[in-house]
């Protein structure tokens, strides 16, 4: 008999997007019957994109009530519409990914007596650094009571993300399982034909990011380090792929600098995880994360990563074997590793396969058997 998988999302956007559609179309369609609630205000143009695709693998179910910032009387609605749907279509499985969604189907999902409820962060929000203390006590409240009273178990997609939850008393060690984010293996274009793409430079030496122009990516700091970098280096090419709401003070950033020759925004791309193979090397300025897809990416394409010693990023990055970590905010220190990495580059990628790294921790494969086995 199939199991019944209700997966909840209030945003679908970025690695958690990627995430949930791995899901639906990891899911085996003889064993699971997958249905998915999700917000309407932040879904990116790639799951728009593949909806088609998706809709035959699961049933796609909006709800305009669940959105991601905290409203009261959306957040009942989002609660009422949840529930009502459990109580009548009785899922065996209910999965919530991020933290609204991971609140609001929780409760609803205990009081409809769902026997397995899953819940994946996708990094906690009292470890976002833009929360007060007295927000970050009470996110770390309402965790841990839904943790105690209405989860199964709670995957995480980093050590470092368990750590955080153990840390501040959210449950018993044994209620929560590491399950790292996998990629599947796909051709990838060559780092010339990637250039060609992105109509850069063949010469030049190319440091870039993909990710949201947002505060927990932290792309002025990205720009700050490129700064420090072109005085060694001016053919250095420093390239975001991505948008958000941080874009207009970059770009006045880059001009009050002078930087246009040598920091480019190339907005968002749907093919982020292709174009990754144009660069020499991966630069990540995160605030925090959970486990973040793209530099997985970038060893998936060969690259070497530079990025902040911050929880996820430190699983990702072994330092001084597939790229280096550097202390958040140092600038001077990230800048000098981009310069030590590169007059070292080939060394690296000479005495470590990078993409075999990938494949030995980070497949699809491998996350989705440690999922499957969860719902059964």
């Amino acid at each position: 008999m199939k199991q019944k998988v209700l997966l909840i999302a209030e945003s679908l956007g970025g690695g958690l997007r990627k995430h949930v559609v791995q899901l639906i179309e990891g899911l085996d369609d003889e064993k699971f019957d997958v249905f998915l609630i999700h917000g309407t205000l932040s879904v990116d143009n790639v799951f728009q994109e593949k909806k088609k695709d998706l809709e035959k693998k699961a049933v796609l179910i909006e709800c305009p009530h669940l959105v991601r910032e905290i409203n009261p009387s959306e957040d009942i609605s989002a609660y009422n519409f949840i529930s009502q749907w459990i109580k009548t279509n009785k899922p065996d499985v209910v999965h919530l990914h991020s933290s609204k969604a991971g609140v609001i189907g929780r409760m609803a999902a205990k009081r409809r007596g769902v026997k397995k409820v899953f819940y994946t962060p996708h990094a906690y929000s009292f470890q976002a650094k833009e929360f007060s203390k007295k927000k970050k006590a009470l996110f770390i409240f309402i965790e841990r009571f839904l943790s105690r009273y209405a989860t199964t178990k709670t995957f995480n997609v980093s050590e470092g993300e368990k750590e955080a939850a153990l840390q501040v008393n959210i449950d018993k060690p044994d209620k929560f399982q590491v399950i790292y984010n996998g990629l599947p293996e796909i051709e990838l274009p060559t780092k010339k034909e990637a250039r060609d793409i992105l109509g850069l430079s063949q010469e030049a030496f190319i440091i870039g990011n993909n990710a949201r122009l947002s505060e927990q990516k932290d792309p002025l700091t990205f720009v700050k380090i490129a700064k420090e970098v072109v005085k060694e280096n001016s053919k250095a090419l420093f390239v975001w792929v991505g948008d958000g709401p941080l874009q207009d003070e970059v770009e006045k950033y880059i001009d009050e600098n002078n930087l246009q020759k040598n920091v480019k925004l190339l907005g968002f791309r749907e093919d982020s995880e292709l174009i990754v193979s144009a660069y020499d090397i991966f630069l990540l300025t995160s605030l925090y994360e959970g486990l973040p897809y793209a530099p997985i990416e970038a060893l998936r394409a060969g690259v070497p990563v530079v990025a902040t010693d911050v929880t996820g990023n430190r699983e990702v990055v072994k330092n001084t074997v597939n790229g280096l970590l550097y202390k958040q905010n140092d600038i001077d220190q990230a800048a000098s590793s981009i310069v030590c990495l590169q007059n070292d580059l080939m060394n690296i990628i000479d005495q470590y396969n990078l993409s075999m790294d990938y494949v030995d921790r980070f497949s699809i494969k491998k996350m989705m058997k440690q999922i499957k086995l969860e719902y059964l």
